[in-house]
């Protein structure tokens, strides 16, 4: 009888020790491979949507310069990711924006309106500066994958590689390609000019110049949510007045990089094939004079000049 009782007080034991070795045994394959195979996907997905983020950064910017009007555009993007059900630690991430590196500036632009002894009615300066957008991980649970937009490019990081996200070109020139984006992203950026005209004279001249704020506050943001970068454009001044006889219009432009046509702008803008009655533009030195000689007056229109200013800035 004992033998019995004894017999039957071990099988239970047993039973428990098998179930308990098959629950560790599922939780060590949980936390050796399934759940860092789950946390890696979900790294994945978040880094997807972070690159996603700057593909709609890179169009926004594009598009509040296309219209040049009072515009705020808000994207929000994914800093922290590799949330999974078992596990619910997230990594986090960093965002800068970065408009003060070291000789950043592309273009400063000039515009002065003088009179006829060469004194500054009106001056106006602008500055289309080199500008940074800049994602990095931090603790992330599959690699180190950074994501900046500069000047119209998006590149991704990775150590210390870096490669562009995007290639448009048909015949998969990379070089021509990138040279193309940025190229596009630089003309958006100078100034914009529209000129109207009535019976052969010049009667209104608008002209639109963009001036790349370095942002002195909310540079950067971290956290393991959800961040929101915007893109603001605003005008912050407008001068108007008649271009009088005697006075003139004159475009200095310096340029601290690779020439992207800003001269070619101005210049195919002024030049025609015949002159206005009004007006005359002198090619070399970029300046715009109303013509004083000696004409009826009803041929001779005094143009309206606008010059816009607008300060395009990111920040968070």
């Amino acid at each position: 009888m004992k033998k019995c009782v004894s017999d039957d007080a071990v099988s239970p034991v047993v039973a428990f020790m098998l179930l308990l070795m098959i629950v560790v045994s599922f939780i060590s394959v949980l936390n050796a491979y399934y759940i860092p195979s789950l946390k890696q996907q979900a790294e994945i997905e978040h880094l997807h949507n972070v690159e996603q983020s700057f593909l709609k950064i890179s169009s926004d910017i594009l598009q509040v310069l296309t219209f040049r009007q009072n515009m705020t555009m808000t994207e929000s993007i994914q800093l922290g990711g590799g949330d999974v059900y078992f596990s619910p630690v997230k990594s986090s991430g960093y965002l800068e924006v970065n408009t003060s590196l070291q000789n950043n500036t592309l273009y400063s632009i000039n515009i002065e309106v003088k009179n006829e002894t060469g004194g500054i009615i009106y001056h106006q300066y602008s500055e289309i500066n080199r500008s940074k957008i800049i994602f990095r991980p931090i603790g992330n649970f599959w690699i180190n994958q950074s994501y900046e937009w500069e000047d119209g490019i998006i590149n991704i990081t990775k150590g210390f590689r870096k490669t562009y996200l995007q290639y448009l070109d048909k015949d998969n020139d990379k070089d021509n390609d990138i040279e193309k984006a940025r190229s596009n992203y630089y003309n958006m950026s100078l100034p914009w000019i529209q000129l109207s005209e009535y019976q052969n004279n010049l009667t209104n001249i608008v002209v639109d110049i963009v001036n790349i704020e370095n942002p002195l506050h909310k540079r950067s943001y971290s956290g393991n949510g959800f961040g929101s970068l915007i893109v603001d454009l605003k005008k912050v001044k407008q001068y108007r007045a008649p271009l009088n006889i005697s006075e003139k219009i004159v475009f200095n432009i310096f340029n601290s990089a690779i020439d992207y046509g800003v001269d070619s702008i101005i210049n195919e803008k002024f030049n025609r094939s015949e002159g206005w009655t009004n007006a005359i533009w002198y090619k070399d030195n970029r300046t715009l004079i109303i013509k004083n000689e000696s004409v009826l007056l009803e041929e001779r229109k005094i143009p309206d000049l606008t010059i816009n200013l607008w300060n395009l800035s990111f920040h968070f």
